[in-house]
Formats: C-alpha cells, structure tokens, sequence
C-alpha cells in the first residue's frame, strides 16, 4: 500500500470524523435555537406511560398551550378531565371530575418538569443539562441539578416545532408526549393563562397542607 494511499486514506477518516462531530454539535445547538425562538405554542397531545420493561399503563390526550415566559396550560380531555395551569409563581391543578382544585407556590422548593423546556427561558436551562444527539432533529437532555424529576428528555422537531417527548422519570418509568401543534394558531396572551376555579368546586391552597 503506497504511502500516498494510506495518507489520503487517514485525511478521509479525519474529515469524516470531524464531518460527524460538526452535525452532532450542530444537532444539540439548534434545539436551544428552536426552544428560544418558541415564544408560544398551541395544539393537541397523546401522552403515554409505559413501565420498565416497555407495557403501556395509560394513554390520556388533550390540548396543550405554551406562553414564554412563565405560562403553561395542559388541559386532559380523555380518560378523565383535568387541567394544570401555570402563570409565573402560580400553578393550578383542576380535577374536573372530583371537582377539586389545588393551588401551589411553583417559586421554590419543587421538582423541574420536561414541559418547562417549552415555557422556561432556553439560555439559563441551557447550563443546567448535558446534550447528547439521539439523530437528526432529536437530541437527549440529562439535567445536571437535583431539583429534576427525571433521568433525561429527548426532544424531537419538525421544521420549527417540537413535535415529540420521552421521558424517563426517576423510577424508569417512560412518558411519551407527541405534539401536534396548531396549524393556525391563535395568539396567546397572559390573560388565556388565568384561571378561576367553578362555583361549587373545592379549592386547596399552600395553607391547606
């Protein structure tokens, strides 16, 4: 084998490699852009939950909307009716078929959820978790502080939309969210994040428990 051969051979490899490592950079790059350049989002979602060894336990769907920054809402249709409401420091929790509502303080002593990706700001979550790329458009997040509810998120995209999320919580245990957003969405204000609870539903607040 002549020397020429084995040189040109090795400059292949070598920009090959670096060719691999440039994508994947690129890959766990642009899911910050994307997330930071989500100032709302609306559609519908399928959730599922699945144990250890892959068996479906549930399936729950619904609609989602997502307001940066600080606004989130997640509203169940099926099996059963509820919705979580976040507005800045104020998380509301409404089970429409006990007909009870619970309001938390989110400003402190709680656990990170994967959702907050879509509804947090992407420039300080970006130095609290390492990026693995899964694929093309579908990277890997490990939270890397203890406030985390979960092992890892992987976060799938389509053009400019998140489209999908897996999860693994801390007892390994997966959820599964795919994401349909809106085709014409409307636009989001602070006030569609508000929330009243209905006459006759019984209210639970932080000096209840």
């Amino acid at each position: 084998m002549s020397k020429v051969f084995t040189t040109l051979t090795l400059i292949v490899f070598c920009l090959s490699v670096a060719l691999a490592q440039a994508e994947e950079q690129g890959e766990q790059e642009e899911v910050w852009r994307l997330l930071a350049s989500q100032l709302q989002a609306s559609g519908e979602f399928v959730q599922e939950l699945s144990d250890e060894e892959g068996e479906l336990l549930e399936r729950s769907r619904g609609r989602y909307a997502v307001l940066r920054p600080g606004y989130f809402r997640w509203e169940i249709s099926s099996p059963d009716q509820q919705l979580i409401v976040v507005s800045g420091p104020k998380l509301w929790h409404y089970d429409m078929d006990l007909a009870a509502a619970t309001l938390r303080d989110t400003s402190e002593n709680r656990e990170f959820t994967p959702l907050e990706l879509l509804a947090g700001e992407s420039e300080e979550l970006k130095e609290k978790f390492n990026t693995q790329t899964i694929g093309p458009s579908r990277v890997r997040l490990i939270p890397t502080f203890p406030q985390a509810g979960f092992a890892w998120v992987e976060v799938t995209w389509k053009e400019s939309d998140v489209v999908a999320m897996v999860v693994e919580d801390r007892s390994g245990q997966l959820i599964s969210l795919a994401l349909t957003p809106d085709v014409n969405p409307v636009e989001l204000t602070a006030a569609d994040f508000d929330f009243v609870p209905p006459a006759g539903v019984d209210v639970y607040e932080p000096s209840d428990y």
